[in-house]
């Protein structure tokens, strides 16, 4: 007896659905990587502004700190009291005239 040798037939190629589906899926991974970093830069960037302004009124507090470590340290307290009431109540000493530039906030 004669054994026969098992030879499969010749198809035409079938399209690859695990391919297709493969692309898919990588696609989608793709826009979701890219999407993450969007919202990663546009986080660092709102993190960035706010860390300067930040820094920007830390320096301002500083120089507030200084300005009462020098009061605390000096004894002429009138000085201050002067320029505080000049600044904040708008006081001037007497017989002094005070002159408002009414253009100023327009």
């Amino acid at each position: 007896m004669a054994v026969k040798k098992f030879v499969p037939a010749k198809k035409g190629k079938k399209p690859k659905k695990h391919s297709v589906a493969l692309f898919l899926l990588l696609a989608v991974a793709v826009c979701f990587v890219v999407t993450g970093c969007i919202v990663n830069y546009a986080h660092a960037a709102q993190n960035n502004a706010e860390a300067a302004a930040l820094s920007q009124e830390c320096e301002e507090v500083k120089v507030q700190n200084d300005e009462l470590e020098h009061f605390l340290e000096d004894k002429n307290h009138d000085e201050y009291y002067e320029k505080i009431a000049r600044e904040q109540y708008g006081y001037a000493k007497p017989g002094e005239r005070v002159f408002y530039d009414s253009s100023f906030g327009k």
